[in-house]
């Protein structure tokens, strides 16, 4: 019991205090049907092209997946705080992506058509992006600022309780009014 105790309390100050390290983001690349428009959104000339070819100071990044029930309820919100994010945002400075952890380019269209999104969406058949992710459950959303250095500025795993707190979070991170 005396060894115990001593290691439950370095356990709880381990648990209790905030990570201080910056996490980065992975420079992955990217391929799907994109429109002229979408292309012209992120800045980049192919269809194919890694994170770090984007004209943003900063990405939001949606992980989900087709079959995941709360992704699917969290759709309506996502595609709300996008078209915000798009009416303040008149330098263009975040871009929005999803990537479909675990979906084909057809459960892709097919989540793109019915939950109405605009931003542009990008599939992960191969479980490749989910890899480099950490293997993180769905849904997950990040605020990665650009740079050099891909770094982390925000992270939420689980469903986006509303509109408002993603719209807060993305404001807080970027400095966008």
């Amino acid at each position: 019991m005396k060894k115990v105790v001593p290691f439950l309390i370095v356990a709880l100050v381990l648990l209790a205090t905030p990570v201080l390290a910056e996490k980065s983001f992975p420079d992955l690349e990217l391929s799907g049907k994109l429109s002229e428009k979408q292309k012209e959104y992120l800045g980049v000339a192919a269809d194919s092209f890694k994170l770090s070819d984007i004209k943003a100071d900063y990405l939001f990044v949606e992980g989900y997946s087709m079959y995941c029930p709360v992704c699917q309820r969290d759709a309506t919100r996502l595609n709300d705080v996008y078209k915000a994010v798009s009416l303040m945002d008149s330098k263009g400075s975040i871009k929005f992506l999803g990537l479909a952890l675990g979906n084909t380019q057809f459960e892709v269209e097919f989540y793109k058509k019915k939950y109405t999104v605009e931003f542009p969406l990008f599939q992960d058949e191969e479980y490749e992006i989910h890899k480099a992710l950490g293997e993180v459950p769905t849904p997950v959303f990040y605020i990665v600022k650009l740079g050099p250095t891909m770094e982390v500025v925000y992270e939420k795993v689980g469903e986006a309780e509303n509109k408002d707190v993603l719209l807060k979070a993305i404001k807080e991170t970027t400095g966008i009014q």
